[in-house]
């Protein structure tokens, strides 16, 4: 009898240890393709940084026009004079015109503008979709270790419960029961915590998704990336990322503008055409007399006080900040990717351990104490124990997934390598 109680129990520790975690439903689930699509049409900071782009194109379409012209009004009466009747009347028609290529350079501006804009939200996309990806696998990690603990629960609680009939026919010690009691009770107190833990991560991906309701989040597939090809950047070269794109579009801007600011020494010249009439009145035999004029001026400002030095000044600044900023960023861009492709091998030799050496060598264990168990050899304590470090080494085995997972989305996001960028990379692939 006892014989049989104790196969029942290894059993059911067995059980445990090797199934596989239980899959997500298909009614609820979410692929990491889907959540990237979905936030990339619904996210709101980003539907909020692509109103960037507009404001750029609205800059565009009023840069490089002509001020509007002035039309002069003009009347005079000596009424509160003399009062002979004289007055003259005037009508004049005044336009600004640029005598250098200023409205030219303004336009060339603002397009740096609206192409700064756009590569701004691609990478503000990169940015995006590597936090989506990074908030999908920590969720479906935390799903992962979730379903271990649970089917381990549910194992111990049935093996406590047989213990406990087997405690009524005295064929158990009161000890026994009070292992598998504090055992399940400890491992129901982890569950707890990660569940925590899970409901704030899927808080973070219903933010990205931009879903106001988290409801249901199920994601589905491997914490595994497989394979993940990497190979050193050289120093000269850097992938084709939107943060780079942004900065050359910020020097070429800086460029303009120094050449804008130039262009503003000369202010518009001002030309005006005008028209005149005049009513005097003189001593006979003149009497009244009318006279009608057509008048053509030009009014020329002279750079002698203002030759925009300071303005000149700043931009030539700006220009040389835009070289060394994007130099810096040149530096990071590819420390990041020498960090990450650093990560990924490093994470990637411990996952192939754990699947190698460490997890055949705790399941080795774990039946050697099931086997001893059935022999009488070991107690439930030590069966126990066994369990337990099988279960964290398969605990760990996933945590070190994550980490590979997360490691990867990484390095995709500091190459902007990922296939979902392919429309936000090029110019205009935006919606």
């Amino acid at each position: 009898m006892r014989a049989i109680a104790c196969a029942a129990l290894v059993a059911a520790l067995a059980s445990a240890a090797l199934s596989p975690a239980r899959s997500q439903t298909a009614s609820d689930s979410l692929t990491a393709d889907d959540a990237v699509r979905e936030a990339l049409a619904a996210n709101r900071d980003l539907q909020a940084a692509r109103l960037a782009i507009d404001v750029a194109r609205g800059a565009l379409l009023q840069a490089g026009r002509l001020d509007n012209p002035e039309l002069e009004l003009g009347y005079a009466d000596d009424f509160a004079f003399k009062s002979e009747g004289e007055r003259v009347g005037s009508a004049g028609f005044a336009q600004r015109f640029p005598v250098t290529a200023r409205l030219a350079r303004e336009k060339d501006v603002a397009a740096k503008d609206v192409a700064v804009a756009e590569a701004e939200v691609r990478d503000f996309g990169r940015i995006l979709v590597a936090d989506v990806q990074s908030a999908f696998y920590a969720v479906r990690a935390f799903d992962e270790r979730l379903a271990v603990h649970r089917e381990l629960i549910e194992s111990v609680r049935r093996v406590e419960e047989a213990t406990a009939r087997r405690l009524e026919a005295a064929e158990a010690s009161p000890a026994e029961v009070s292992l598998l009691r504090i055992e399940r009770l400890r491992l129901e107190q982890e569950a707890q915590r990660l569940v925590r833990e899970r409901e704030v991560a899927a808080a973070s991906l219903a933010r990205l998704l931009g879903r106001a309701d988290p409801g249901e989040l199920q994601p589905i597939g491997a914490l595994d990336p497989g394979s993940v090809p990497t190979s050193p950047v050289p120093i000269a070269g850097m992938p084709d990322r939107p943060d780079l794109e942004a900065a050359q579009r910020a020097m070429e801007r800086a460029d303009a503008d120094v050449a804008l600011s130039r262009s503003e020494i000369w202010e518009d010249w001002t030309v005006g055409l005008g028209y005149e009439r005049e009513r005097k009145v003189f001593d006979a035999p003149i009497g009244l007399k009318q006279d009608s004029f057509l008048s053509l001026g030009v009014t020329v400002p002279f750079p002698l006080w203002n030759r925009q030095q300071g303005r000149i000044a700043a931009a030539e600044a700006e220009r040389r900040r835009s070289r060394r900023s994007r130099d810096a960023l040149v530096l990071r861009a590819q420390e990041e990717i020498r960090a990450a492709e650093a990560q990924v091998r490093t994470l990637r030799s411990s996952v192939d351990a754990y699947a190698r050496d460490i997890l055949p060598e705790a399941t080795r264990s774990h039946e050697l104490f099931e086997r001893g168990f059935r022999q009488g050899l070991v107690g439930i304590a030590e069966l126990l124990q066994a369990q337990r470090q099988y279960n964290e080494s398969r605990a760990l085995y996933l945590e070190l997934l994550g980490d590979l997972r997360q490691a990867t989305i990484a390095l995709e996001a500091a190459m902007a390598s990922n296939p979902h960028l392919n429309t936000l990379l090029q110019p205009g692939g935006m919606p």
